[in-house]
């Protein structure tokens, strides 16, 4: 079996006022938590999905930037075209661009239900809200999202409504679903 994984990195961050990606948070930019997260996992390859606007201010060895055609069609399009451009992987761990709280514990614990052929997505679950943004995609998806977006529908949840997945509760206490949407979200976080 084998294991890409995959940072969502061509978001607009329009609460956020820039792209947050790029923000520091303990001297390191926020895209890189989820690179090292899934690095420390033996992911590969490790891919930034971006646009031509962002792919310059990426500075990440190691990584492939997979650089979006069309600007700003969602992530299901983002994983999409991944998966089109990278035929050998079995499954893809997708993460946020904007999770400096994400741990390599919490990307280990997903990847081990990926042993078992039932499931064709794996997603987390915190406080009863589903993450699709911090989970694993088999290659099988490919088929359903070409549907979907050839039908206009660009959203997570309807990839996920049209395959079988597993959901993994976690405690209210996992931080890896911290979401940074604005500078004072950020500006609170650093004072915890």
């Amino acid at each position: 079996m084998t294991m890409a994984g995959v940072v969502l990195a061509g978001g607009q961050s329009s609460r956020y006022g820039k792209p947050k990606m790029f923000e520091l948070y303990n001297g390191k930019p926020f895209y890189q938590y989820s690179i090292d997260a899934l690095k420390e996992n033996n992911l590969a390859p490790i891919i930034i999905s971006t646009n031509d606007m962002l792919a310059p201010y990426f500075d990440a060895i190691g990584v492939t930037l997979s650089i979006e055609k069309e600007c700003h069609r969602g992530p299901l399009f983002a994983l999409h075209h991944v998966m089109k451009s990278l035929p050998e992987p079995d499954w893809f761990f997708v993460l946020s661009s904007d999770l400096p709280f994400v741990t390599t514990d919490f990307v280990k614990q997903l990847i081990a239900y990926t042993k078992s052929n039932e499931y064709k997505a794996v997603v987390p679950v915190q406080n009863e809200k589903i993450h699709p943004l911090l989970a694993l995609y088999h290659r099988d998806c490919l088929q359903p999202a070409d549907h979907h977006l050839k039908q206009d529908r660009r959203s997570m949840t309807a990839l996920l409504n049209s395959v079988k997945y597993k959901t993994i509760s976690f405690s209210i206490e996992e931080p890896s679903f911290i979401n940074i949407n604005s500078p004072s979200d950020f500006e609170e976080f650093k004072r915890v």
